[in-house]
């Protein structure tokens, strides 16, 4: 592997995922802490006891532990991909796409599949529970650029470029929507219209898949009345305080309190059970809470600088391949960064999505961190190709 030179792209990727690592952990800790001391008081009061497995896993370290454990397999998984050269990610992406295809068939058709909140998403392996659509946003990635790359003279064509590259996404998306995970199918539409248009794919294509989707949405919306209620929360969160609307209200109220300098790391109040994801997909809301304006500010920062390292890494890529898989692992992390900001802020209406690097949870993390690690293996093979000068791949 070769070593990051301090002014490199690799380099400074490294750095802000590093960053963003670090302070993710930390918001687990203090997001989390609150919500395991309210576990044990809970336990306490029903069973007058602590039986010693049930304190150590609502103990106040308890989920921090977790996601440093989870981290650090993310740092192994991430270490490999950045030892394995590119043109070998490149012949294994087919693979990693059937893998990550099987695992989704895996929740929905076998027992390991587990439902949480009306969501059949995650396989309980053991004491562990994975969620393998985090993964397929990899997998479909990696095929997406390996297939655009490898029909270039046909992507403009509409039976030869077009509708394979809908085909390859539509059999990700009908499972997905199995999976009841609307949010995910618009981030990787949103992915897919991005690599397709750097592909040069024909805009009337685009526009006409635009257009044809709209009214799947629509169905897809009102198809469950959970997803009609979120809508009208979004629209009013006042008029649904108490019911659908009760999680954005509480987020703004966390967001507003923080103020300019936030109430301090660890002294935010929401998370005492008011908002009750504080630590998952609304820790963004602790974050505005505890570290106020200027630190919220400074997340955000730091997935732009991510989005402008990935970009600079994919602009440099000297092959086809490599610019397009690093521009969408850019895309993926970067636009689900920004799809929670706006659900938190009250800017989109509520889904279940992860924001990368500091949302508790394993199968995130990886994910997250194995893209990183493809993206800083681009750029080292960018470096060693003398200056990145793109060249053709057959």
């Amino acid at each position: 592997m070769k070593p990051l030179l301090i002014n490199s792209p690799a380099f400074l990727l490294a750095v802000i995922a590093t960053v963003l690592v670090s302070l993710g952990l930390v918001m687990v800790y203090s997001s989390s802490g609150a919500r395991a001391g309210l576990e044990v008081r809970r336990i306490h009061a029903e069973t007058q006891q602590l039986p010693e497995e049930s304190f150590e896993f609502h103990h106040s370290s308890a989920y921090v532990k977790r996601q440093v454990m989870w981290t650090a397999a993310g740092v192994l998984l991430m270490i490999a991909m950045m030892r394995t050269p590119v043109d070998v990610i490149e012949r294994w992406a087919p693979w990693i796409l059937l893998a990550c295809l099987a695992l989704l068939i895996a929740v929905l058709v076998t027992p390991l599949g587990v439902t949480v909140k009306g969501a059949r998403r995650w396989l309980r392996l053991g004491p562990f529970s994975i969620q393998p659509s985090e993964f397929a946003k990899i997998g479909l990635v990696l095929y997406m650029a390996r297939f655009l790359s490898r029909k270039r003279g046909e992507i403009r064509d509409w039976k030869r470029g077009f509708l394979p590259s809908v085909a390859i996404w539509g059999v990700f998306a009908v499972l997905i929507v199995l999976e009841r995970d609307l949010g995910t199918i618009v981030l990787m539409g949103t992915v897919m219209l991005g690599m397709w248009c750097l592909a040069r794919m024909r805009v009337s294509h685009m526009a006409t898949l635009v257009l044809a989707s709209i009214p799947v949405l629509v169905f897809l919306v009102f198809q469950h009345s959970y997803r009609i209620n979120r809508l009208l929360a979004f629209m009013n969160p006042d008029a649904f305080a108490n019911t659908t609307g009760y999680q954005l209200r509480q987020s703004l109220i966390a967001v507003g309190s923080g103020g300019l300098w936030g109430r301090g790391l660890g002294l935010g109040l929401q998370k005492y059970h008011f908002l009750t994801e504080a630590h998952t997909d609304f820790i963004f809301a602790t974050v505005c809470e505890e570290l106020g304006l200027f630190g919220a500010a400074s997340v955000v920062i730091l997935f732009l600088a991510l989005a402008l390292t990935g970009f600079r890494i994919s602009y440099r890529a000297p092959d086809y391949f490599g610019g397009l898989a690093a521009a969408g692992l850019t895309l993926t992390i970067v636009c689900a960064a920004f799809i929670n900001f706006f659900v938190v802020l009250g800017m989109a209406p509520t889904k279940g999505l992860a924001l990368p690097f500091f949302t508790y949870g394993g199968s995130s993390m990886m994910a997250s961190l194995i893209a990183v690690g493809i993206l800083v293996n681009v750029a080292n093979y960018t470096a060693a190709t003398d200056g990145g000068e793109r060249t053709s791949r057959a």
